[in-house]
């Protein structure tokens, strides 16, 4: 069984948040799936804009993961915001940074983000021999005072950020910086040792909403297709497919595209 679950959220509620590319980044993704990698139309979800809420995407997620079993093949594609968030401590104190990816409705607060470690437990779940590749084309910044535009570039996939979450993030020293990953807990361990996470850029950094050709894209996105449509035979593993991700990027982009997860599945093509 080949399943995927493709979310792109381009109009959020504040329109100073709005991005240009995310449901191209998906529909693309969707197209390439059926044409080239042997997925049923029926197997593929698509979740867009204001139905991409947190409650959204948890349900089609839990359809994702359903029944899985040894041999299947598995992708959550995700184009949109991203952000991270101040978490506190069991006394109350302000101890590190959460990475998230933001749903439609999301606010900064627990409720609307979806947090890594909310993503390791979904995912902890999953038998032995399941191929689950999670690719992420978002920002994941520490600093997001770059979101500059220059040609080419429509704006950075980072989330507004209000003062009073600003300045609570900023109350995260760097001694106590602590930026989870799915190998923090034991869901976390359990989950990435069963899937392989492609992601934008690495946490520092933002991703791009770029223009190729006259038509919105995430460079991650167009980039990775770029290279698996180059790549007819199935030679690149997900390491070297990265590389060459970064190889063609960085030329025109500051991003650098991360891999983690399962050394198995990293040492596997696309699917």
């Amino acid at each position: 069984m080949k399943k995927a679950l493709l979310v792109g959220i381009n109009k959020y509620p504040d329109p100073e948040n709005e991005l240009h590319g995310c449901i191209n980044d998906i529909t693309d993704m969707a197209d390439f799936l059926v044409k080239s990698r042997s997925f049923q139309k029926s197997n593929i979800r698509l979740l867009t804009d204001h139905r991409a809420t947190k409650a959204g995407i948890v349900t089609r997620l839990k359809w994702l993961v359903k029944g899985a079993k040894k041999g299947d093949q598995i992708l959550f594609h995700y184009s949109g915001h991203g952000a991270q968030m101040a978490s506190r401590a069991g006394s109350g104190e302000i101890d590190r940074l959460d990475e998230v990816i933001c749903p439609y409705n999301f606010d900064f607060t627990d409720d609307t983000a979806l947090k890594d470690k909310e993503f390791a437990k979904l995912f902890a779940g999953l038998p032995a021999g399941v191929e689950f590749i999670w690719v992420s084309d978002s920002c994941h910044s520490a600093d997001l005072s770059k979101g500059f535009k220059k040609p080419g570039i429509f704006k950075f996939r980072n989330f507004k950020m209000p003062a009073d979450i600003a300045w609570r993030n900023q109350s995260v020293t760097p001694n106590h910086v602590d930026l989870n990953t799915l190998g923090k807990s034991t869901a976390g361990a359990k989950a990435k040792s069963k899937l392989a996470l492609i992601s934008g850029c690495k946490s520092e950094q933002e991703s791009a909403d770029a223009v190729f050709d006259n038509r919105a894209n995430g460079a991650l996105t167009y980039f990775l297709l770029t290279s698996l449509k180059n790549d007819p035979q199935k030679k690149l593993t997900l390491v070297k497919l990265v590389a060459d991700i970064n190889t063609k990027m960085k030329a025109e982009y500051t991003q650098e595209p991360q891999l983690e997860g399962s050394k198995i599945l990293m040492n596997k093509p696309f699917f």
